[in-house]
């Protein structure tokens, strides 16, 4: 394992990271089987084509009527991706693009490696995440006490639906519920291709769990569809952990993916440099971060997808909205104009409506009316923390990555109409 890479951040520019990552996220039905449909988590839906795809995600953040194949958690929450009816035409044929590797970094004070005992706190934590692995137990022992009115009779493409509704609900207990139904049919052999298992697991607050599952798909040499969602949602797991170097291979390992077909290339490639800059923005590597996320606004205007071609703009200032927030510490100091300020930001599911209200300078209060339906209680629990630090980098709510980023880019955009500078 090599652990050589530095790990040294301020807190606050941890905070402001945390769950960027998971383009985990991702997350609505991501994975690669073709039979995975809509169903409304901050995950993404699938077709027997393309997978839309989030983030560790944060898998994952446009609306879809014509899901693609394997696409982000995931986190919300993890990781994004982008499905759409009205761009049904085939794209005319193009020549097969090549990987867009983004400008070289520049190798500055700010991204250079950092003191050496950072890099003995990483092997710290990867030691410690092995131990718990070893002592977990599948499945763990509270899943005997679970009871469940749901027949086992029904196929799994009804029983993913349940599933979502409960994990949806927000509560530990709905949670485990959904968590014991998934894995009842998956010790039954009826669960497609097994895709759904770790974004389930992400998406019902196992995270241990989750990474042996991520790492027991991601071991497997065969897909029918790069896993792009597992890959973002375990480094997004791993980032939690201040394992960075073990996301950092992982995700540059999913930049050298190819999808099947080229005209998914940029949208792929656009997304993983966006979870590589959240990586380097946890990691402290502003630098770095920067560079990824410019080569991620780059990419996604350039993306040619059969469906959802129109929502890559909205995605790209997303981005944007990332490299700006790196500059910005703390909103102390601000001059902003008191009333309410409002901005529409692309979420999982559907659009977020924040509404901003500002008081003597301050922000007041923050209402969020969205579409999410897994959003791990982000939608309140990110404003809350907007308001009582007064500043937009707070911490995130695993699981729930996209639904974050919208609450927070969205915020953002709203400011900037209060007069932020």
């Amino acid at each position: 394992m090599d652990l050589s890479s530095n790990t040294s951040c301020p807190t606050s520019t941890r905070l402001l990271a945390t769950c960027l990552t998971l383009s985990i996220a991702t997350l609505a039905g991501c994975g690669d089987s073709p039979d995975t449909r809509n169903a409304a988590t901050d995950t993404q839906p699938q077709t027997a084509t393309e997978p839309a795809e989030t983030s560790v995600s944060d898998a994952a953040e446009v609306r879809e009527s014509k899901p693609e194949p394997d696409s982000s958690p995931a986190t919300d929450n993890a990781t994004a991706s982008t499905t759409d009816s009205a761009v049904s035409a085939e794209p005319t044929p193009e020549p097969a693009a090549q990987p867009v590797e983004p400008a070289a970094t520049t190798v500055t004070p700010e991204s250079q490696a950092s003191p050496a005992d950072t890099v003995a706190t990483e092997a710290a934590a990867a030691a410690q995440l092995e131990k718990e692995l070893d002592e977990l137990a599948i499945p763990p022992a509270w899943l005997a006490n679970i009871t469940s009115q749901w027949d086992m009779n029904k196929p799994w493409k009804d029983a993913r639906l349940e599933i979502r509704r409960l994990l949806g609900k927000g509560d530990d207990a709905s949670r485990r519920e959904g968590v014991k139904l998934m894995w009842d049919y998956k010790t039954k052999g009826d669960m497609g291709n097994g895709h759904e298992y770790g974004m389930y697991l992400f998406l019902g607050n196992q995270p241990l769990w989750a990474v042996a599952a991520f790492r027991e798909r991601l071991a497997g040499s065969e897909h029918e569809y790069p896993p792009y969602f597992d890959l973002k949602a375990l480094a997004s797991l791993y980032t939690d952990r201040g394992m960075y170097s073990e996301a950092e291979k992982l995700l540059r390992n999913g930049l050298d993916w190819a999808p099947p077909k080229a005209e998914w290339l940029e949208m792929r490639q656009a997304e993983m440099h966006d979870s590589l800059g959240d990586l380097y923005a946890a990691w402290g590597r502003l630098d770095d971060a920067r560079t990824h996320y410019q080569a991620s606004v780059r990419l996604y205007p350039l993306g040619k997808p059969p469906y959802g071609r129109h929502l890559l703009p909205r995605r790209a200032k997303k981005v944007q909205n990332k490299l700006d927030l790196l500059s910005i510490r703390s909103l102390e100091g601000a001059t902003l104009k008191d009333g309410m300020w409002k901005h529409t930001a692309l979420g999982y599911s559907g659009d977020v409506h924040i509404n901003v209200r500002i008081s003597g300078g301050r922000i007041d209060a923050i209402d969020i009316q969205h579409e999410e339906k897994i959003d791990q209680g982000a939608a309140t629990t990110i404003p809350q923390r907007i308001v009582e630090s007064q500043s937009l980098a707070v911490d995130g709510v695993s699981g729930a990555t996209v639904t974050k980023d919208a609450i927070v880019t969205g915020t953002l955009e709203a400011l900037r109409k209060a007069g932020l500078k």
